[in-house]
């Protein structure tokens, strides 16, 4: 059996991945026509968190932005997206 790399076996708690879209739309204002996504992946490298979450903005006419929080989605809270520019 391959190792499960990114974590996808793992069950996701429901409603984490919508709460911390909005969460980032409203930190960074951004509108209907911007894409939030939001990935929880497993490192297996040496000196990273077991889990992070991975956070991508791709709005028209702006480059793909993303950054990495070291822990799960459900444990995210506003604070933990105050280094995100504010818009």
């Amino acid at each position: 059996m391959m190792d499960d790399i990114l974590g996808l076996a793992r069950p996701k708690p429901a409603g984490d991945a919508p709460r911390l879209k909005a969460l980032v739309r409203r930190r960074l204002g951004l509108g209907a026509d911007s894409t939030v996504m939001v990935s929880e992946l497993r490192c297996h490298e040496d000196g990273c968190p077991d889990v992070e979450t991975v956070v991508a903005v791709l709005a028209a006419g702006r480059e793909t932005e993303s950054w990495k929080i070291p822990k799960p989605m459900a444990r995210i809270t506003e604070q933990d997206l105050a280094a995100l520019p504010a818009r």
